[in-house]
């Protein structure tokens, strides 16, 4: 995975603002007030997997996360818990369908209102994937494949299910690797309202900020990678090196740990690309 480091550089400084703006964030606030703050932050995944099984299995040995039946009249979701928190979504993906065996791991943006955000995508050129519908466990979702490709997913939360106060708050960052940042952005600012902030002084990397806090950010894909724009979610962990030794031997592939910095990405048996973070000690 040679040229990897280089283009994660601006990934070390957003995930650094966003520890401290989190801190400054929390204070008591009414459920509205909360969730206003977190519009444009991942807030939940589902990991799309050829082989459900095998995939339920290594983020049970890996993680320690528990699974769960979703309901009884949809057994092909399944829930994965960190303790007593939901954490993410497990389901079947078609490799005919989809021409490809590995597994995605799609996350979810907090947002507004989800009818209207995804009408607005499909009108600035996305593919809708997985129109708006009810998500049972929290509100209303939809699915979606930016111009680019990168898919990524709208999470509206319901204020009168307070299932959402049980979803885990260890999701922690996402970065959009993209072909081309600039139209990229633009299609982010427009579609979904961030406020871009250039993080280098080529204004080829992005920093994405809704409720003045950066959210999420975009930076240039290797052109020895596959080009096509993917997102790479981040999820916090209480041991860095200890998940990435499991993960390891549990068959998953390092693609990128920089020395001391608290981060790393790892490939998983199935292919589904997933960024880890150390959680910060209190």
């Amino acid at each position: 995975m040679k040229g990897f480091s280089k283009f994660f550089i601006p990934l070390l400084l957003p995930l650094l603002l966003h520890g401290y703006a989190s801190v400054a964030a929390e204070v008591a606030t009414t459920d509205k007030e909360a969730i206003t703050k977190q519009h444009g932050k991942l807030v939940w995944a589902d990991l799309y997997t050829g082989n459900v099984e095998a995939s339920l299995k290594f983020y049970h040995d890996t993680f320690g996360w528990t699974v769960k039946a979703f309901a009884k009249e949809q057994t092909k979701y399944h829930l994965l818990y960190d303790g007593d928190q939901a954490i993410a979504g497990v389901l079947a993906r078609d490799s005919k369908r989809n021409k490809t065996d590995n597994a995605l791991w799609v996350g979810s943006i907090d947002t507004d209102n989800v009818s209207s955000r995804s009408e607005l995508a499909a009108k600035n050129n996305a593919t809708i994937i997985l129109a708006p519908h009810d998500f049972t466990l929290y509100g209303k979702r939809s699915v979606l494949a930016d111009p680019q490709g990168g898919v990524i997913a709208l999470l509206e939360l319901d204020l009168t299910n307070k299932n959402h106060k049980k979803i885990s708050n260890n999701w922690d960052w996402a970065q959009l690797f993209s072909t081309n940042t600039k139209q990229a952005a633009l299609f982010y600012q427009d579609t979904f309202g961030y406020t871009l902030e250039p993080i280098n002084t080529e204004k080829e990397s992005f920093f994405l900020i809704q409720a003045e806090m950066v959210q999420a950010s975009i930076v240039k894909l290797p052109e020895s990678f596959e080009q096509r724009d993917r997102w790479v979610n981040f999820i916090e962990v209480n041991n860095l090196s200890t998940i990435l030794s499991k993960a390891t031997t549990n068959g998953a592939t390092v693609i990128y740990q920089p020395t001391g910095r608290g981060l790393a990405i790892i490939s998983d048996p199935n292919g589904a690309l997933l960024g880890l973070t150390q959680q910060e000690s209190e």
